[in-house]
Order: C-alpha cells, then sequence, then structure tokens
C-alpha cells in the first residue's frame, strides 16, 4: 500500500495528455458537459453555500433515483443543512436537474486526480461525505480522509468480480474502506465481502 498510492497519483499525473484525449472524445460523443466541463478538474462557479454542507455522491442516474429519498428527509428533518451532490454522467445531470429539491446543488464529480479532488475539496469544504453503492476511487476518498471529513458508504455494494478485482490492490481498498466512520451494505453478501 506504501507503493501503490503515491504510484497511482504519479500515474494520473504522467497520463494527463492521454486522460485529455479520453475526455475530448467523450465530450465529441456528448458523454461529458461541454459548458460545465471544468467541474470536472474541481472548478465551480456556483458559491459555497454558508453553513453546514453534506456531500452526496452518486455514479450516475440508477444511484441518483436510489438516494433521492435520502436527501429529502434530510432536508426534511434538518432544513438549516446544504446539500451537494455529484455524479458523472451527463444523463444524471439532466435527471437531478428535473428532479432535485430546491436548494441542492449539482456538480460532476472531479476527476480523481489530486489536484483536481484538492481544488474541489478546497471549494466545497463539505462537513460530510455520503457514498452512494460502490464508486471507489482512491483520491476522493483518501483526501477526505487526510482533511478529517467524516465519510459514510450507503446502501454499499461489492459483487464477486469487483472483489475478485480488488484482491490484487487489497492495501489500497482496505486503507479506502478504512475510511469510512460507517459501511451500509445493501445486504449480507455485500457486507460480507467489504468485511474482508
Amino acid at each position: 500500500m506504501t507503493v501503490l498510492l503515491p504510484l497511482y497519483r504519479i500515474l494520473s499525473v504522467l497520463s494527463a495528455p492521454a486522460i485529455s484525449w479520453y475526455l475530448q472524445r467523450r465530450m465529441d460523443r456528448g458523454k461529458e458537459d461541454r459548458v460545465r466541463f471544468n467541474e470536472r478538474k474541481g472548478i465551480g462557479y456556483i458559491p459555497r453555500p454558508k453553513g453546514a454542507l453534506i456531500w452526496v455522491h452518486c455514479a450516475s442516474v440508477g444511484e441518483s433515483v436510489t438516494v433521492l429519498p435520502l436527501i429529502e428527509a434530510l432536508i426534511g428533518k434538518h432544513p438549516e443543512i446544504n446539500v451537494m451532490i455529484t455524479t458523472g454522467t451527463v444523463t444524471s445531470a439532466k435527471l437531478l436537474e428535473e428532479r432535485l429539491p430546491e436548494g441542492v446543488i449539482h456538480q460532476y464529480i472531479p476527476i480523481d486526480r489530486k489536484s483536481y479532488v484538492c481544488r474541489f475539496l478546497d471549494r466545497w469544504r463539505p462537513d460530510l461525505v455520503l457514498w452512494i453503492e460502490s464508486e471507489f476511487w482512491p483520491n476522493l476518498i483518501l483526501i477526505p480522509n487526510e482533511r478529517h471529513i467524516p465519510q459514510v458508504l450507503v446502501n454499499g455494494r461489492m459483487s464477486p468480480e469487483s472483489y475478485s478485482s480488488w484482491q490484487y490492490f487489497r492495501g489500497l481498498i482496505t486503507r479506502m474502506l478504512e475510511s469510512f466512520e460507517l459501511c451500509l451494505a445493501q445486504g449480507e453478501a455485500d457486507a460480507t465481502r467489504l468485511r474482508q
């Protein structure tokens, strides 16, 4: 683990031209938001609201739909709290634009490069992060942990395929999962794989 994370961070910097080329191709195909693309670099234009901010991250449409009742319940019980939701797809952003409760902010998740993640966190300064289901990105999970921002995995999922893949990076996934204050799994099979 001591070697993997620095290596991952170095590779994310060295591969910047390839990442830019890949993202440009996605943009050309309509899979990235041309107008809001800077959000993927951690740059936001909406001001951070005053007070406590909960950051909720969903990978795409399915998770976004699943989390809406939770966001509504949070706001209903604690109207003084601000909520920001991040997703990585254009389709999820369009869906949330229509369905998010008033006052909830949507941003695109930054690409998992250390500089982008730090820029994003410097801007938004979340007080709590809720990760929905199973999107595990090293910088996006470990940097908030280094900043002592509490994180919770909600409706956590780890498929048998993901479990097998993560065996090759056991030290890294262990450190990432240890960054969560609480892991709430979808079911007992997911809970067992997450524990292991």
